[in-house]
């Protein structure tokens, strides 16, 4: 039983528009563009995952809750958390393609593409490691004690472990419903009524991530961004404010709604707050006025008066609409 989906990738979607508006010299433009494909390669994966469980039922009782974001005595995230009766396991996946090999001490795991090249990770075996600490811990607050499992899902058809895991068990994505039956069931931990109560808990303690601004995350100066609203037609930033709308110069797009776009980008990669004078500089707007419409329209939390207010996202409610 499926209790909670995935949330919104709000890191790649950071990436995302931190790429389309640094400019092609950028000196952080090829860093950017290169964590903006692995975080992507990252969704697929997790996809491939949530495929699975949509795919397969197993003869027990179950909950399977995705991307899950906890804190006990430290902020911790499991891509996939399988919850039943007798045990709770955490998925890790991992859509790395190449020679894989697990390293140790240090712990890291390097992986040789088609050409040779060595990237070096972050191990799985320490991410696993430590969810699995924290939420027991998380677990024990609430009077919870039941066995945590750990395993590295492998979501790239084209992978061969050179050097396996010496700590935790590596599959792949297809085999999660085989291993997940085979762990052994002798303990009841939690009665039915009991385990839905810990997922509905546990959705409940969600805390969902978001790693912005994305200039100061990155160490940006925001001053190197390309300006403007942009065309989701022809991909250029400029387009001018009219009566019938946003329009493009270059090819005649309309968008009602691209100045609401544009202000969603300045709270991802700029700013927590704007104000009239940065609004106008940001979106190429001819007055404050302007400026002040756009931003009324808006439904945005405000501090401050006349020309000294300053406008805010509201982050949290984004997040409790959409876990």
């Amino acid at each position: 039983m499926l209790v909670k989906t995935r949330s919104d990738e709000y890191s790649f979607t950071g990436l995302q528009l931190l790429n389309r508006r640094l400019p092609e010299m950028h000196e952080m433009k090829e860093l950017i563009h290169t964590k903006m494909h692995m975080a992507k390669a990252g969704i697929y994966g997790e996809v491939r995952v949530d495929e699975v469980f949509q795919k397969y039922s197993f003869p027990f009782q179950y909950v399977v809750l995705h991307d899950v974001s906890l804190e006990s005595f430290g902020k911790f995230q499991m891509d996939t958390v399988f919850l039943t009766q007798y045990f709770a396991v955490i998925l890790e996946s991992k859509n790395k393609g190449g020679k894989l090999r697990f390293k140790q001490n240090p712990s890291q795991l390097e992986r040789e593409n088609e050409d040779g090249k060595v990237d070096i990770f972050e191990s799985p075996e320490v991410q696993i490691e430590r969810n699995i600490y924290l939420f027991d811990e998380w677990l024990r607050l609430y009077g919870v004690k039941i066995p945590i499992y750990g395993v590295i899902v492998l979501t790239n058809s084209k992978v061969m472990i050179m050097e396996p895991s010496t700590k935790y068990t590596c599959i792949l994505h297809q085999t999660i419903p085989v291993f997940l039956r085979n762990i052994v069931r002798d303990k009841v931990c939690l009665d039915v009524n009991e385990m839905h109560k810990l997922a509905e808990r546990i959705v409940s303690s969600h805390q969902s991530n978001f790693p912005y601004p994305m200039c100061e995350r990155w160490g940006i100066n925001p001053n190197d961004l390309l300006t403007g609203v942009y065309c989701e037609k022809c991909k250029v930033h400029g387009m001018v404010k009219k009566k019938n709308g946003w329009n493009c110069l270059r090819c005649g797009h309309v968008d009602r709604l691209a100045h609401e776009k544009a202000i969603y980008e300045w709270f991802v990669l700029v700013g927590k707050s704007i104000n009239n004078r940065q609004c106008k500089r940001f979106l190429h707007l001819n007055s404050p006025q302007s400026a002040l419409r756009v931003l009324k329209s808006m439904n945005l939390i405000t501090s401050g008066n006349s020309k000294n207010t300053i406008y805010k996202w509201d982050w949290k409610e984004i997040a409790s609409r959409k876990t």
